[in-house]
């Protein structure tokens, strides 16, 4: 095959999760009898969220909050070791209350917690891996082979799964776990370029949608049939109740979230008053602001001396607390699950039939 012009002459199409829509099935069960539960390694979630490792999302105060509704809060990296192991134990030390059956525990009861690494400071990871649950690979794309090597290294040295990623294509999982060896991943964490504060396709064109990325994620472990062993955590532009069930449908059991979770009072980051209205900074790992904060220059190239922005600063609304929003979140997507006539999120991807919109219709009445 000639190396120009056959690239073009069938390229694969990108949904975003605007063009998509899910096609009614047969319901079967009310939304209370309904189970969000899912599987994490060790950790039973009774909600299938994790909050994003983000310096303006999730800090000790978040993963407490999240941990306490059913699901699971991610400390970021952007500070020094100590400080995050600091905030891992922090949430370790938090009250757990016995009655709570939804709040996500360790063996010993205590709130589960995950810590964000890089595959490349194995110093960190180890530091980390004593107290946290859970290490999440954070990095904006673990197809590389420098990471991949980093993350074997990690693996040796703690003696735990890693989630991996981010991914976006079918080889690129593939390639990664078998280099791994699919007992030592935790997780596969999907997604590149879609985050709503995420620059990196606009200024490299490159990426994998979340939509695209989970469904490659789940052609990938299902041909290692190892897709009911490995979850797909879709991590990027989840902005609506609708994009969670849209990941869920084409194979991830976990979402990812960073804005919606930036907006609760729980979240770190800069607060502002306009108009009689509550906002908090928000802005992503790869803007200027956080790199100022501390350049974590591993977390997009290797190269020393980079100097180019992958995200950018912008301000949202405070929403109330995490335990509203999630159980918002959670009351929504039950409805979801029954419309297309699932009983929990392993059968929405069994059930599920999309239709793709080819024009957004106008509501009636407008």
């Amino acid at each position: 095959m000639d190396i120009i012009g056959h690239r073009l002459d069938s390229p694969r199409r990108l949904y975003a999760f605007e063009e998509l829509i899910l096609l009614p099935g047969l319901a079967r069960m009310s939304p209370r009898e309904i189970t969000t539960e899912v599987q994490l390694g060790d950790l039973t979630l009774n909600a299938p969220f994790l909050s994003s490792p983000m310096d303006t999302v999730t800090e000790a105060k978040m993963a407490i909050a999240v941990a306490s509704n059913g699901g699971l809060g991610v400390i970021h990296r952007n500070c020094t070791v100590e400080e995050a192991a600091a905030m891992v134990r922090e949430v370790k030390k938090a009250p757990a209350d016995s009655g709570n059956k939804m709040a996500v525990r360790d063996r010993k009861g205590r709130l589960a917690v995950g810590a964000g690494i890089s595959p490349l400071d194995t110093e960190r990871a180890v530091a980390l891996a004593e107290e946290a649950d859970l290490l999440v690979s954070d990095v904006a794309s673990s197809y590389n082979v420098k990471v991949i090597e980093g993350a074997k290294k990690v693996i040796k040295a703690t003696g735990k799964k890693i989630v991996i990623g981010n991914l976006g294509t079918r080889q690129g999982v593939l390639h990664t776990i078998k280099e791994l060896g699919a007992e030592n991943v935790a997780a596969v964490r999907v997604g590149m370029g879609s985050g709503s504060i995420c620059t990196t396709t606009d200024v490299s064109g490159v990426g994998s949608p979340v939509p695209f990325a989970t469904e490659q994620a789940a052609l990938a472990l299902s041909e290692l049939h190892l897709l009911d062993k490995i979850p797909i955590i879709a991590d990027g532009g989840l902005r609506h109740t609708r994009d969670i069930a849209f990941s869920f449908c084409l194979g991830a059991s976990l979402a990812m979230l960073g804005n919606l979770f930036a907006r609760c009072d729980e979240s770190p980051g800069e607060r502002m008053t306009k108009d009689g209205k509550r906002y908090k900074v928000y802005w992503g790992m790869g803007s200027a602001e956080a790199r100022k904060k501390r350049l974590a220059v591993d977390r997009y190239q290797e190269t020393k001396g980079k100097d180019v922005n992958e995200g950018i600063k912008m301000t949202v609304p405070i929403e109330g607390t995490a335990a509203e929003v999630i159980e918002r979140l959670l009351a929504e997507l039950k409805i979801t699950i029954g419309y297309i006539g699932a009983r929990n999120i392993k059968e929405m991807r069994e059930v599920a039939e999309f239709a793709v919109r080819t024009a957004k219709e106008p509501k009636e009445g407008s």
